[in-house]
């Protein structure tokens, strides 16, 4: 997995790119994944995007490159949500060889580079945003991958990942400043106007064509900054200092958070100083921006600490090789003997991580199989209705889904622009998508819903039942036509 020092050529990404295809395939085939609600959004607004709307939001976050992304996904059609899942499970093997990777150039040997990889692998939270396509995901290995070529002193490569990982998701701006500090600051602190001009377009390019784009789209350039906070969405306590914890616990066991505290006084004492502070400089910065997220009364969801959690794995297979690498540098002990603590270093981490990942493994792996399930009972329930329903040209909220929180995964299966479908019955509603009895109990067992199911409304009449979902139209009123 490791890639070689002299192995900068296309080469080398080649094979990374054949090697992430082939974990994608073989990880999907052990554990198919199913898309979330909002990267659904993304191959919905990029739809609309292609068909001449502008992405309709509906107090959603406005993201650049994910709704790009999504445009060109929405070519292939009714594959492009497993094409997404795929590219999702394939960024997580990249992530793997990243941390691998930063981990060697921090100077530490086998099998520390095999600890982080295999750390981030079986990460709960990674391996699940991985399987739900979470945008955090390819977010965090942009960024993994920009600390590599930094290491590797390859700026441009590091410039040009870090500016896609500006206009994947605002956080994306922070570690943008930073390294344009860093950079200013170890070129040795230039003044003349140029050089100053040119960090700066690098630094603050992403941050600013973001807010122009918002501010050309919908009006205002701090539309995502005031649609997506309280008092606009309801808090859920995640951005408090127990809910913080709580997301950082499930993501990491308790193993591998004491390794890493133990691998943060290791990278510092023991690594390559240029390497450690731009290692150690990028951990602070990820924590910085979950504090300000939580600070700026935003919901903080575990998903954001895909870069922070990806870095903990970093810190955590440097400090199972603590002990190696420090007799190693004292010159106190034989290879074989070396390596003999680093193996026995990461597998007391590893061993005293299995039962929790296990454990946490296992409740992800059956909300995804239901999830999986569910949508595809829904794709199918929505393929019967489109053969009873002419949706062409249908209103903006004229669908109601109720029940259940997939709003972007129906406006995908009726092919209708993002803002026709909505998540309450309203005066002008002329199709209903909600679960059946069964299919809600099955989501409630395993917290995937927290909506009521409404009785049947008083004059409409069933038009698509299955054993998950069913579909009412009115009796009477049928604007959408009906074949």
């Amino acid at each position: 997995m490791q890639p070689s020092g002299s192995a900068r050529s296309p080469w080398r990404a080649l094979g990374l790119l054949a090697l992430a295809a082939a974990g994608a395939t073989v990880l999907y085939l052990l554990r198919p994944g199913a898309l979330t609600e909002d990267t659904y959004a993304f191959l919905d607004w990029g739809r609309d995007l292609r068909h001449g709307y502008l992405p309709l939001l509906e107090h959603r976050t406005f993201h650049p490159v994910p709704i790009l992304a999504g445009s060109l996904l929405s070519l292939l059609g009714s594959a492009a949500p497993t094409a997404t899942v795929l590219a999702a499970l394939g960024a997580l093997v990249l992530l793997a060889c990243a941390c691998w990777r930063v981990v060697r150039l921090l100077g530490f040997a086998q099998p520390a580079p095999a600890l982080a990889a295999l750390l981030v692998l079986s990460s709960p939270l990674l391996s699940l945003l991985a399987q739900i396509a979470y945008i955090n995901l390819p977010f965090a290995a942009l960024l993994m991958w920009a600390l590599v070529l930094e290491l590797e002193e390859r700026r441009a490569g590091a410039w040009t990942l870090l500016v896609l990982a500006g206009l994947v998701r605002p956080e994306g701006w922070a570690f943008l400043l930073a390294y344009g500090a860093l950079r200013w600051w170890r070129t040795g602190r230039p003044r003349e106007p140029r050089r100053l001009a040119g960090l700066a377009a690098l630094a603050l390019g992403p941050m600013v064509l973001w807010l122009l784009l918002e501010w050309q789209l919908f009006g205002r350039p701090l539309y995502s900054f005031t649609e997506t906070r309280a008092p606009n969405v309801p808090a859920t306590g995640s951005g408090t200092p127990s809910g913080l914890w709580t997301s950082l616990h499930f993501s990491v066991p308790f193993a591998p958070l004491i390794a890493a505290a133990l691998g943060v006084i290791a990278i510092a004492r023991l690594a390559p100083r240029r390497a450690a502070v731009t290692v150690l400089g990028m951990t602070a910065v990820a924590a910085v921006t979950l504090g300000v997220l939580a600070s700026l009364k935003f919901n903080v969801p575990g998903r954001h600490f895909s870069v922070f959690v990806a870095l903990v794995c970093v810190l955590a297979a440097a400090g199972a090789a603590a002990p190696a690498r420090a007799l190693a540098r004292a010159a106190r002990s034989s290879p074989r003997a070396l390596v003999a603590v680093g193996a026995a270093g990461a597998a007391l981490v590893a061993g005293l991580a299995v039962a929790p990942t296990v454990t946490r493994l296992e409740h992800n792996f059956r909300t995804v199989r239901v999830t999986y399930r569910q949508r595809g009972t829904l794709d199918r329930a929505l393929t019967q209705t489109l053969r009873l329903v002419d949706v062409r040209g249908a209103r903006r909220h004229s669908v109601a889904l109720v029940g259940v929180e997939d709003v972007s995964e129906v406006v995908w299966g009726l092919g209708v622009p993002y803002n026709v479908v909505t998540d309450a019955i309203e005066p002008h509603t002329l199709l209903i998508v909600e679960p059946s009895r069964f299919g809600y109990h099955q989501l409630g067992r395993l917290g995937l819903t927290n909506r009521p199911r409404l009785a049947a409304p008083h004059g409409w009449r069933l038009l698509v039942q299955t054993r998950d979902w069913q579909v009412w139209a009115p009796a009477k009123r049928t604007p959408i036509r009906l074949s």
